[in-house]
């Protein structure tokens, strides 16, 4: 069995970019089929109904439907798309001042 130590001491900034970017709109993907699936429940146990009936009740003209909460989701996860996006390299170059610092990250690889 063959066992070895690695030092992760640079995490390169553009490869993290695009790896970060990529799981971003993945995630994207999955969040809207996500709100699809509750925005589908809660208009088929009608409290998409009653939300419409409560608004229109106080004198409000706007309507909760699908293309509504769909627009709202794709803006909240657009938005979560471009944090991450801009994040994780700043979290790179992060590490990489702190591991110039203390080494880096040690750990063992072995093959079982």
């Amino acid at each position: 069995m063959a066992v070895r130590k690695v030092t992760v001491r640079n995490i390169g900034a553009g490869s993290v970019f695009k790896v970060a970017t990529l799981l971003a709109l993945l995630g994207f993907i999955a969040w809207m089929g996500a709100c699809a699936l509750v925005y589908y429940g809660l208009d088929r146990a009608g409290v998409v109904e009653s939300v419409n009936s409560l608004i229109g009740g106080v004198g409000g003209d706007q309507v909760v439907d699908m293309k509504l909460a769909m627009t709202a989701a794709a803006l909240l996860g657009l938005i979560g798309v471009v944090f991450t996006a801009v994040m994780a390299p700043l979290t790179a170059i992060l590490y990489n001042a702190v591991a110039d610092l203390v080494g880096g990250v040690r750990y063992t690889m072995s093959n079982k």
